[in-house]
């Protein structure tokens, strides 16, 4: 299993309107022919793999290394999925949090599948990347593809201001998906090792399991702040947050986390809190040097797997070959794949 986030450099701007069509069109051929010849799943798990993604991008005609490759790409893809009927819908968008659920009923409805069930999950996903992963990133985009066959992925993106990247999240579902347990799919990270604390994984069950007891024990949390002025927990809750927390009494850290208010400053303080008490240590590594799904280019944390990344760049390849669009745009879109400078420095000869 491949594990992990993208990094790309922070962009301003737009994509010319001409562009942006042409992308609605090319995405929507390349998606018709993969769901054609391998189903909805392929292309569920094709878009979990932030290398494909990206390779993808660069087909449709976008800069390999800019962070505005997410949102157009994903943009165009929802616009030439509502134009078609393949099975497979996205959600989702930039700045777009308050409209996600509604969208997300509508596409189930219309597929005869349980909204409550993507809502969650869509929930969860924003609350692993945004508040359990704390990594220096704020989540902007949030993206889910749904299919037919209650297959779905997750793509989000976060931003940092002072280092001028961006960072962006996969998942791949499934059912009684395990949101704990490093959950996201396909990694390549520009800055792998800072000190990130990461409660979405195994080497932070016993700290999430630790928070929980918090809770259970005498009169709440209250009891624990109350005469404990060296763990300073005051700044992170309110009486407001306080009450609900404890009204809630959550029996598992899903649940905690889903409580409306929990933010990073409050989960991280309970995560700290946890480990003075029960001496539960939480993990404090980056997701992204868990694995890399390619390697770097520059041989951070190691050099490029060839054989993985010319896999992707020949299967998108063939893809294009067999798409219904004229011969000089297929030679134009090949063009694109095989001058991204990712790939030149591989070397890599598409046929």
């Amino acid at each position: 299993m491949l594990r992990g986030t993208a990094d790309l450099p922070l962009h301003w701007g737009k994509a010319p309107e001409w562009l942006y069509r042409k992308m609605v069109i090319l995405s929507g051929e390349i998606v018709k022919l993969i769901i054609e010849d391998r189903g909805t799943g392929e292309v569920i798990k094709r878009i979990s793999d932030p290398f494909w993604f990206q390779a993808f991008g660069c087909v449709l005609g976008f800069d390999w290394h800019s962070s505005g490759l997410t949102t157009v790409t994903m943009a165009a893809l929802k616009e030439a999925l509502l134009m078609n009927d393949m099975g497979i819908r996205v959600a989702g968008g930039k700045g777009s949090s308050k409209t996600i659920p509604e969208e997300i009923e509508n596409i189930s409805n219309g597929f005869g599948l349980d909204p409550e069930y993507f809502k969650r999950y869509s929930s969860l996903a924003a609350k692993v990347n945004g508040t359990a992963i704390q990594d220096g990133y704020s989540l902007y985009q949030h993206w889910i593809m749904i299919s037919e066959r209650k297959e779905w992925a997750v793509i989000q993106q976060g931003m940092n201001y002072e280092n001028g990247y961006a960072r962006r999240y996969h998942i791949m579902g499934e059912d009684n998906k395990d949101m704990l347990r490093d959950p996201n799919t396909g990694i390549v990270a520009l800055d792998p090792g800072k000190r990130v604390l990461n409660l979405a994984t195994d080497e932070s069950a016993e700290n999430r399991k630790a928070t929980l007891e918090l809770f259970g024990s005498g009169s709440g949390l209250d009891s624990w702040i109350s005469g404990k002025p060296s763990l300073h927990l005051e700044r992170f809750f309110d009486k407001r947050l306080l009450r609900i927390v404890n009204s809630i009494s959550p029996s598992t850290y899903e649940e905690l986390l889903l409580t409306k208010g929990m933010g990073p400053s409050a989960v991280r303080a309970l995560a700290l809190t946890a480990s003075l008490i029960y001496g539960a240590e939480p993990s404090w590594r980056d997701p992204a040097i868990y694995s890399f799904a390619h390697g770097g280019k520059d041989g951070v944390p190691y050099p490029v797997n060839r054989e993985v990344y010319e896999s992707t760049i020949k299967y998108l390849a063939e893809i294009i070959e067999g798409t219904s669009v004229d011969y000089e745009e297929k030679k134009k879109m090949l063009k694109r794949l095989s001058d991204n400078s990712w790939i030149s420095s591989l070397r890599v000869r598409i046929p």
